[in-house]
This record gives C-alpha cells, sequence and structure tokens, in this order.
C-alpha cells in the first residue's frame, strides 16, 4: 500500500527516474529551445523563523494533511490561525488542492470514486457540491485553474506517457496541452491567460518550461542539474516561484522573469521548503517545510515574505501539510 504521507513526492521522484528515457527506452528529446543566457544569481539572506504573523494578514490557505491519517483537505484562516477540516472520510485520500480563481470553488484530486488511481473533482469553498471531472485509470494530479476559471489543467498518463491536460468544466471535454512526446506535469496557468508554466523532463532532468498558448512556443525557465518542480506565477504574472531540487533536499527559488534574476529562499531551522503558493496580492508566499530532511521530514505551513525576510510556522505537530493554496475569504 502506498504511503500517502509522501505520495506527491514519491511521485515526482518517480518521474525523475524515469524521465531519461523515452516510452520504449530511447534517449528522451533534446529541451524544445536553446537554454536562455546565464542568468544572476541572488542568495536571499537566512532568515529566522518568527512566531507571529504580520498584522491584518488575512486569507484562507486550503492544503492536504494526513494528521487525521488518510490525506484530507484543511483550510487555515491566516487571521485567526484556525485549522478546519474541509473534506472528511475514512477510506480514501484527498490531496493537491487549488482555490478558484474567484476563490469560490476548489479543485482537487481524490481517490474517493475509484481507489486504484487517483481523478479529479471540484467542490464549493464549503467542501460541499462535489463534482467528479475525471474518471480515468490513469493517476490525475496537480490540478490548477485556467485564468477565466472555467477549465482545470493536470497531470495524467492517460496518452500513456505523463502529459499536462485541460478538462472544460462546462462540457467535460478533456485535451491534451503539452505536445507529445516530451513528459511534463505539474502546470500552472499565468492570469494573462496565454502563458503556461510546467514541468518536462529534459536531458538535464526536470526543468521549468513556458509555454505560449498563442505561439504554441515552449523555452525552459529553469537549468541546472538538479532540476525544478511546482510552478506558481505570482499574482501580476511578472515572476515564478518553483520547488528547486537538490541532492540534499528541496529550496525554493523565485525568478523575475523581467531581470533573469533568481533568488533563493532559505530560513534557518528548515532544512527543505517546497510547494510555494502565492498570497492574492503577490506580497507573501506560503509553503510547506520541513526541519529534517529524508525520511523523517515532517512537513508543515510557512509563511514567507521575500521582500522583508519574514518567515513564520503557520502549522505545527504530527502530520506531514503540504499543497497549499492561498485565497481571500
Amino acid at each position: 500500500m502506498l504511503d500517502f504521507r509522501r505520495s506527491n513526492w514519491a511521485l515526482h521522484l518517480f518521474v525523475v527516474a524515469a524521465i531519461g528515457c523515452g516510452p520504449r527506452g530511447e534517449p528522451s528529446p533534446r529541451p524544445l529551445a536553446t537554454a536562455d543566457a546565464a542568468r544572476a544569481e541572488l542568495p536571499g539572506p537566512r532568515v529566522a523563523l518568527r512566531a507571529a504573523v504580520p498584522p491584518g494578514l488575512t486569507g484562507v490557505v486550503v492544503f492536504h494533511s494526513d494528521r487525521e491519517n488518510r490525506s484530507k483537505l484543511f483550510t487555515l484562516d491566516l487571521a485567526t490561525r484556525a485549522v478546519t477540516p474541509l473534506t472528511a472520510g475514512a477510506d480514501h485520500h484527498d490531496v493537491e488542492p487549488a482555490w478558484s480563481p474567484d476563490g469560490r470553488r476548489v479543485v482537487f484530486a481524490t481517490t474517493r470514486f475509484d481507489s486504484r488511481s487517483f481523478d479529479l473533482t471540484v467542490a464549493e469553498a464549503s467542501g460541499a457540491g462535489v463534482r467528479r471531472l475525471t474518471s480515468h485509470l490513469a493517476f490525475e494530479r496537480n490540478p490548477t485553474w485556467s485564468a477565466d476559471g472555467q477549465r482545470v489543467l493536470f497531470s495524467s498518463e492517460q496518452d500513456g506517457t505523463q502529459a499536462v491536460f485541460l478538462v472544460a468544466l462546462d462540457t467535460g471535454q478533456i485535451m491534451r496541452v503539452s505536445p507529445p512526446p516530451e513528459r511534463a506535469l505539474m502546470p500552472a496557468a499565468a492570469r494573462d491567460g496565454f502563458r503556461l508554466a510546467y514541468v518536462m523532463g529534459t536531458d538535464h532532468g526536470l526543468q521549468v518550461m513556458l509555454h505560449d498558448l498563442r505561439t504554441k512556443a515552449i523555452r525552459p525557465l529553469t537549468h541546472g542539474p538538479e532540476g525544478a518542480a511546482s510552478p506558481a506565477w505570482s499574482p501580476d504574472g511578472s515572476r515564478l516561484a518553483y520547488t528547486r531540487l537538490q541532492r540534499e533536499g528541496t529550496g525554493i527559488e523565485i525568478l523575475d522573469l523581467s531581470t533573469n534574476a533568481v533568488t533563493s529562499l532559505a530560513v534557518d531551522g528548515l532544512a527543505e521548503l517546497r510547494e510555494p503558493a502565492w498570497s492574492p496580492d503577490g506580497k507573501f508566499l506560503v509553503a510547506s517545510g520541513s526541519s529534517r530532511s529524508g525520511p523523517s521530514a515532517d512537513w508543515d505551513l510557512v509563511l514567507l515574505e521575500p521582500g522583508a525576510g519574514l518567515a513564520v510556522l503557520l502549522t505545527s505537530g504530527p502530520g506531514n501539510d503540504g499543497a497549499p493554496s492561498w485565497a481571500l475569504p
């Protein structure tokens, strides 16, 4: 039986291991575009964890956690720090939630319909009105919303290899977005409606790619031998946060698309950071962090303010909290 305490990242590691070969074992194709010019690396200052959130902070973060055994969805009210269950049930897993652009709905992956695989479902912000979006035996994971809130992008192997798809909420029609035969996952749509970031397998491991939906052009946004994952657009589309995959664990970097500068975030007392999500105003990030690496990691939610060097632990205690998504109340 899979250990869903770390299943999301177990899946990523499986993809990393498999990504070097194509469907029949041939070498993977070269990246679809040449690499950008060398970019400036700007390591951010290491900051200490604080106990109090900034005054006036508002919003609701939805996340998954196995604090009650099987993974379920919870919400965190940032003003009160109150954590409330959003989904329930002892016989299935709910993971990887994402708020709709208007904050009225949440999409997530679940095994509630078929214990053999993950399907996608959408529900009201209260957790009521659950509606199934996909029904394929291939695992559907990493759901995220299109800018207009009318479609959901996700990753799946329903074509035989990991790829990015979208499903229209009104018709249920599914179409592939990332080009075959490249393997791709973890989509993130910019609010301008035409830029899509996702993770693709290259000769240099997993890297974040930029896909222009108007021109169909694809180019790499990240480089380096250790790979990158979980891209997240800032609300204004000027920056991209992502998880940097490292030999010793994971970290978070922010790419400024106007200057090509990359800033690394580091927090004293946290060995790992991953899965960044922006606040609606683009001032803060919420991420998953752990004081330990490896099998003994214990993931909690962390508030980060990159410009001010602020880091606050938002959750604690047993269970692994991850895949946060932030919306206004």
